[in-house]
């Protein structure tokens, strides 16, 4: 490989901040998902209501592991990205909640859905934008016990 072309190549992030932010667009992408369903159902497409339903269990699932990535990282994710992605976790679980309650608390599933979407965006943001602090940065084990 040409000098000049190995200079333009960025260098990879570290494991623990690529680690982070794919778990963040795991979360992101159910969550974009779910509403997709929604609005399918909610426009008249009743089938794909039970997608829905079943993201619903997917979403709750990848939010609750990206919580534990965020926390066994945590030294390298920083309080307020760990406090983030507890925060989509717990949303997720209260926004399942919401929707076995069924269509008399429709008003308030949809309106919580839009706000787990915007906490959602908000962490993989963060995420992204992140920098591993100035003790974890020199390391490159994936080993939260090593950094």
């Amino acid at each position: 490989m040409s000098e000049s072309l190995r200079s333009r190549i960025p260098a990879m992030p570290h494991p623990h901040l690529i680690w982070l932010r794919s778990a963040a667009t795991v979360v992101l992408s159910c969550v974009i998902g779910q509403a997709g369903w929604a609005s399918a159902a909610l426009g008249g497409q009743t089938r794909y209501l039970v997608q829905h339903q079943v993201g619903a269990w997917v979403t709750l699932a990848a939010a609750v592991g990206s919580a534990v990535v965020y926390l066994a990282l945590r030294r390298s994710a920083g309080p307020v990205n760990v406090t983030l992605a507890l925060a989509v976790a717990v949303l997720v679980a209260v926004q399942l909640s919401l929707g076995e309650l069924g269509p008399s608390v429709r008003g308030v599933h949809i309106f919580t859905g839009v706000l787990l979407a915007m906490l959602a965006t908000a962490l993989t943001s963060w995420t992204y934008r992140h920098r591993l602090p100035e003790e974890l940065s020199g390391s490159s084990s994936s080993s939260p016990r090593s950094v």
